[in-house]
């Protein structure tokens, strides 16, 4: 088992809406092309471990958001009913504090943020977030190998045995 620095991190999942102006192609293409380009430096000096994107859409209700997200500003009350949402953005971080203080940043303030204007609904429910959740992170598996060490001893030889069984 090696030692893995992210144990213990908190993973921040957030459900985004695209401007609806915008297709699906183009508000992933920009996401991916665009958008990323400018968060990966930001995302780097904040100590972001990971930031990752799924190409998603869905239907889910509104969420408040929680301290995860602050570009999330909700105006008025929330939709009680189901609303589509066009991606997820997940953000693994050694602390939540050092993840919200980087919503601070000059560079989030006048690069970031202008660029989520360009792709984000940021007039309807939560400026474009749509629920965001967080975390303890918990590897039960890490690069292909069990993280959970000698206590899972018992069920891997249980395991083994039963793939003996199935293949004899």
């Amino acid at each position: 088992m090696s030692e893995n620095i992210e144990e213990g991190c908190i993973q921040i999942v957030t459900y985004i809406r695209r401007r609806r102006d915008l297709t699906p192609a183009q508000f992933y293409d920009h996401w991916e092309n665009t958008h990323a380009l400018k968060v990966a430096p930001w995302a780097e000096k904040h100590g972001i471990r990971r930031y990752q994107q799924i190409h998603v859409c869905g239907k889910m209700v509104p969420i408040a958001a929680t301290a995860s997200a602050p570009n999330a500003i909700s105006k008025g009350e929330l939709p009680t009913e189901a609303i589509e949402f066009d991606g997820i953005a997940m953000f693994l971080v050694p602390s939540l504090k050092k993840f919200t203080d980087a919503f601070k940043d000059p560079y989030y303030v006048e690069v970031i943020e202008p660029d989520e204007r360009e792709m984000l609904d940021k007039d309807g429910p939560g400026s474009g977030v749509v629920a965001s959740f967080q975390g303890r992170m918990i590897d039960m598996l890490h690069n292909s190998q069990s993280a959970i060490g000698a206590q899972g001893d018992g069920y891997r030889k249980a395991f083994e045995e039963f793939e003996r069984g199935r293949s004899g």
